[in-house]
């Protein structure tokens, strides 16, 4: 089975990281795997299982040079922060001059080769990527083509359909949570019969081992002997770490013995740094950057703590319930699935307020941390992937 997957990068990120576990099931079945990326970047390239391809998509570089993948605003602080300020001048031109509502797409397609080489199968791994929504569409060619939801539409603000012209060269649609699919189907309930389930591979066993390769050495010493809270994600708005540190000081205001934990790096590093300054709050909220293996941080903290503005189906809330770890998280989508409504972890509304409270009061509450954990462990998650069959000949969604 030839298989492509189209991504935009492969940083430290969900989207990113629950390709990785796809790919590395789908080498262990022998299928032949190419990897497509618009930037060939990221830490996780290195992740990748041997045997796997990787490709850059060929675009000319008159065109790469102002194409901001992520959008205008990611694409300018990328640029920025590698130095590259006419190139961010120049996407911030085009935004203002731009009559096209996707800045990825402002610019003459038809330029871009098409991919000479066939696939039995081609997965667009990222739809709310509007470059790669047209791309498979117009440049790809394979028996089979499929595309990954793994955001929502409501929150992110994501218009679809203005889209829809090129969804229709796709055999079926995989969303990552039934909020996902719901909100889909809302959209085009043209496509009901073939958009299905695809849950993110979580890796148990392997989460589990890696889990105990190390003690972290941030956790050592008198000072971190308080509750450990740990979160990870990308520094960027949509995590929302502006929340995570009012709720912080608030945390502290109230002489709590805590050290909160963040695994990640993003455009928001430099207003999040001052935030944390601002408050006061260096020796409370602390940015560990990128942890190649972060499930130590994962095992050994006391509670995992997810403070996004929006999701699809956040895969380190998987994570941290494969190491049975008491959970509080904003209710985005995915999150009433992965936690059962509350029974398995926190819910709070996407609020400092909110968070606040839901979080001192488990923070305050060990017998109720013990439950969560213990029931994480008891109930034994089912991890189950019927969307798999797809990667199989003879397959039907």
């Amino acid at each position: 089975m030839k298989i492509a997957f189209f991504v935009q990068h492969l940083i430290c990120g969900g989207v990113e990281n629950s390709l990785l576990s796809l790919v590395k099931v789908l080498k262990e079945r022998d299928c032949d795997i190419t990897v497509y990326v618009i930037d060939k970047r990221g830490e996780f390239i290195e992740k990748l299982p041997d045997g796997v391809d990787l490709k850059e998509i060929e675009i000319p570089k008159k065109i790469k040079k102002y194409l901001p993948v992520g959008g205008t605003k990611i694409g300018i602080r990328n640029r920025i922060k590698d130095k590259k300020f006419i190139q961010a001048l120049g996407i911030l031109l085009k935004h203002f001059k731009s009559k096209n509502e996707f800045a990825e797409l402002d610019f003459d397609f038809s330029k871009l080769k098409p991919i000479e080489e066939e696939y039995d199968i081609a997965v667009n791994y990222h739809m709310h990527s509007p470059f790669l929504v047209r791309y498979l569409s117009e440049k790809v060619t394979a028996n089979k083509k499929y595309t990954w939801i793994h955001n929502d539409f409501t929150t992110t603000g994501y218009h679809i359909k203005a889209l829809e012209e090129y969804l229709a060269c796709n055999h079926g649609f995989f969303a990552v949570s039934d909020q996902l699919k719901d909100e889909f189907l809302n959209l085009f309930p043209e496509y009901a019969s073939v958009t299905s389930i695809a849950r993110n591979i979580i890796d148990v066993v392997k989460i589990r081992a890696e889990a105990e390769k190390f003690y972290p050495t941030e956790y050592q010493g008198e000072a971190c002997a308080g509750i450990k809270l740990l979160t990870c994600g990308r520094l960027e708005y949509q995590k929302g770490y502006d929340i995570a540190i009012e709720v912080c000081k608030k945390l502290k205001d109230e002489k709590l013995n805590f050290r909160w934990y963040v695994l990640g790096k993003g455009t928001e590093y430099k207003s999040i740094k001052k935030k944390i300054k601002k408050y006061g709050l260096e020796q409370y909220f602390i940015l560990l950057g990128v942890r190649l293996n972060p499930y130590p941080y994962f095992r050994n903290c006391d509670i995992y703590v997810q403070t996004s503005r929006h999701e699809g189906c956040a895969i380190t809330i998987d994570e941290a319930k494969a190491l049975c770890k008491p959970i509080v998280c904003t209710d985005v989508a995915g999150a009433r699935e992965q936690l059962r409504d509350g029974a398995l972890g926190e819910i709070a509304e996407i609020d400092t307020d909110s968070i606040y409270e839901n979080l001192m009061r488990l923070m305050l509450d060990e017998r109720k941390q013990n439950e969560f954990s213990e029931c994480l462990n008891r109930q034994g998650e089912q991890w189950e992937y019927p969307f798999l069959s797809i990667f199989e000949k003879n397959d039907k969604i």
